[in-house]
């Protein structure tokens, strides 16, 4: 069995909102004040802690704003129980969906002057006729900024003492305690101890033995488990390094190696039925690195879980985790993945005087992403995307789509120096900080469209999406030789001993390129046909370049010297080149976006981004094509999709 969905009604942000979870693992990922250590918390009051030592108790501070006098509730759905567990869960069974149900609810007890639960079983929440089969559904709760190395340190030896009871039998405990002990014992006769003694008994028989006279002896305690163990410390090294005190380890390791002891807890919960691993940012203090091997460790350890539940407890354990880290985000897949978001509601309330007037509030809504339209190779494709950078977008409130790293490199400075370079546009520089910029290649927008802006109960990724592409408009037949002009040579006796950088153009055209590769329909009007197709018409704005990114930076005519220069340092000898593309009857535009098509490495585009970008930086004029101009201005106004 396993922990399908748990409803949340009236719990801090979450008002009334459904949670899904994956059988293995699942992450909770959103922006802060999201509410994901909200339904944290609503899984630790609505389970039993695996120690049955509850740290944490429902407050009246706890209900949701607007709902102060109400109660709260959580009600847990768990799906996949065997033969076996539908039996023992017979009073928690809905016997047409074979889930069982579990709802803890929350009011205030007014003789007791504070909140108290109640649970209920069953799909008619009946009563809890076996509260002790509920029991073995339990949870442990690793906290986010955890202090690992306070917490191993043995100062009261709780951990280590819980972890030596967990593997170790009653009879081994004891012949290592009478051990010790004998050991202690033994060292009673060094001469450390005999000679302290000798002196001490000398001076207290002066005092003592003229009344009644004292005998002492300096020796060690009696010790029982708990006092041994306080005396026990972890040490930990690189492999080769003669281990040493936690204090000289990094924090992130000395954090895995608290993590590795909360798991053998689990590992020996065999007891229980189902265990869920509540984890709270487990990429704290870890590299990139260090957090995909986590993850991975911590989906093996749920999938070894699994074991025949005909001879007793079936002893699983699920692992739901919160996180902030993109890297984790992407390691697991999109299936398993819940985003969850706050969209604004208004309510109309009475205030003092009895009228009424209407408020906004903050509501927590879940967005399992596993059940977004996809297809299977639409959702396999994302999942192959999703590496670290991109996944970047499950976090983000503002997202610009591009085709390439040109667009990439060059949009931040575009929007910094000409778009908000004004004095008074300080603000508008400082938020488009805040926006993720993303680059999917030459590749389909429309699964990417699908991923941020189609619905879910109710709820979307993103508010607004923003899109940029190009127009790449066909070539006519007889423009296409256009791009197809013999070579240039030396334009000046000091131009023809120019350097050639190493893997640029040579300054020479390359032959023509065959025009067989597939192009990707990502025209404005199909990615807005999509986007009206999953009722999301509204939330998408495409800002398409009537040419190509390139060429279109040509339009305004201050941008010619930099764009000129950038072109130059790639292609030295190719002035007469540049100057065909600037002098093209048609427009400068299409001159350059002919070139573009017809030989594929006419440039290197990322190379001329980069060089432009450094320009701009430096304080060139220049001036943003009015199609990227819309687009940076664009992503920082809000919809009003931003309301529920």
């Amino acid at each position: 069995m396993y922990l399908r969905k748990i409803g949340i009604k009236n719990f801090r942000s979450c008002y009334d909102v459904e949670v899904e979870f994956c059988p293995g693992i699942t992450l909770l990922v959103g922006e802060n004040n999201s509410g994901k250590s909200n339904v944290i918390e609503s899984l630790r009051l609505a389970t039993t802690p695996l120690n049955r030592r509850s740290t944490r108790w429902f407050d009246e501070s706890d209900l949701a704003h607007g709902r102060e006098g109400t109660e709260a509730r959580f009600r847990a759905t768990y799906d996949g129980l065997t033969a076996a567990q539908r039996a023992h869960y017979i009073t928690a069974l809905d016997v047409e969906t074979n889930e069982a149900s579990y709802t803890t609810t929350y009011a205030r007890d007014e003789a007791r002057q504070q909140m108290r639960p109640s649970v209920s079983a069953g799909p008619v929440d009946g009563p809890d006729a076996e509260p002790d089969k509920r029991d073995q559904i339990a949870h442990v709760y690793l906290a986010p900024l955890r202090d690992a190395q306070r917490e191993l340190d043995s100062s009261d030896g709780n951990r280590l003492l819980r972890i030596i009871r967990y593997l170790t039998e009653e009879e081994e405990q004891e012949a290592f305690r009478t051990q010790a002990n004998e050991s202690f014992t033994k060292l009673k006769d060094h001469p450390v101890l005999t000679s302290t003694t000798k002196e001490i008994q000398g001076h207290l028989g002066e005092l003592t033995d003229s009344v009644r006279g004292q005998t002492v002896e300096v020796t060690f305690a009696e010790y029982e488990l708990h006092r041994l163990a306080r005396s026990l410390r972890v040490k930990m090294a690189e492999a080769g390094i003669p281990p040493a005190d936690l204090s000289e380890s990094g924090l992130g390791y000395a954090n895995l190696l608290f993590i590795a002891t909360v798991i053998l807890e689990l590992r020996r919960a065999q007891h229980m039925e189902l265990t869920l691993f509540l984890v709270e940012e487990p990429e704290a203090h870890l590299h990139p690195q260090l957090q995909a091997v986590l993850l991975d460790y911590l989906r093996e350890q749920a999938a070894a879980s699994l074991k025949d539940d005909t001879q007793g407890p079936a002893g699983r354990i699920q692992v739901i985790a919160s996180t902030h880290s993109p890297n984790l985000a992407s390691s697991v897949g999109i299936e398993s993945v819940v985003a969850l978001r706050t969209q604004v509601h208004k309510e109309t309330i009475q205030d003092d005087q009895g009228r009424e007037k209407e408020i906004s509030r903050r509501k927590t809504r879940a967005l399992p992403l596993a059940r977004l339209p996809l297809a299977e190779d639409e959702r396999r494709k994302i999942n192959q995307y999703l590496d670290a950078t991109r996944a970047g977008l499950l976090f983000a409130r503002r997202v610009v789509l591009v085709e390439g790293i040109a667009e990439a490199v060059l949009l931040p400075v575009i929007a910094r120096h000409s778009v908000f370079g004004g004095q008074d546009q300080a603000r508008q520089r400082r938020d488009f900080h805040g926006v993720t910029i993303i680059t999917v290649g030459s590749v389909d927008f429309a699964p990417y469209i699908t991923l941020l802006l189609a619905t879910v109960n109710g709820c979307r990724l993103l508010d607004k999406l923003t899109v940029i592409t190009d127009g790449d408009p066909e070539i006519p037949k007889d423009k296409q030789a256009e791009g197809d002009q013999p070579a240039d040579g030396p334009s000046s006796v000091g131009e023809a001993s120019a350097p050639v950088p190493a893997g640029s153009a040579s300054g020479e055209d390359d032959e023509p390129d065959d025009d067989d590769d597939t192009v990707v329909d990502n025209r404005k009007d199909r990615l807005k046909t999509h986007a009206h197709s999953i009722g999301a018409a509204d939330h998408l704005f495409v800002a398409e370049a009537p040419h190509t990114l390139e060429a279109d930076l040509l339009g305004p005519k201050v941008n010619e010297p930099v764009l000129q220069a950038a072109f130059l340092k790639q292609r030295p000898r190719s002035k007469k080149k540049w100057q065909e593309i600037v002098g093209n009857e048609r427009s400068r535009e299409w001159g350059f976006y002919l070139k573009l098509r017809k030989h594929k490495k006419f440039i290197g585009k990322g190379e001329f981004a980069h060089d432009v970008a450094l320009a701009i930086e430096n304080g060139a004029a220049f001036e943003a094509p009015p199609y990227l101009a819309d687009a940076i201005k664009g992503v920082l106004h809000d919809l009003p999709g931003d309301e529920g």
